[in-house]
């Protein structure tokens, strides 16, 4: 299923992936959900149900720079463009 989530948290754990020689690494899970107060096209509460993926942590450490490489840019647009002083006329 998919669909637009406004919120993301991550954690260690639980799921673990299992290594070499009987070792055991913990993945970072990654859930997406909506928070309080979010609702569907029509304005009836949200009830899509929570997305979750779990990562190895050198594809979460990817994931996390490439947010703060999306999120850089995108307040470097905003501002460039003016964007955040049209609400204020």
């Amino acid at each position: 299923m998919s669909g637009y989530r406004c919120e993301a948290e991550a954690v260690a754990g639980p799921a673990r992936e299992g290594l070499l020689y009987g070792a055991a690494q913990l993945l970072v899970r990654v859930r997406l959900f909506d928070g309080p107060g979010v609702v569907d096209d029509h304005g009836r509460p949200s009830a899509l149900p929570d997305a979750y993926t779990d990562l190895r942590p050198e594809q979460a450490r990817r994931l996390a720079l490439r947010l703060l490489q999306a999120a850089e840019d995108a307040e470097r647009q905003t501002l460039r463009a003016n964007w955040w002083k049209q609400g204020m006329r």
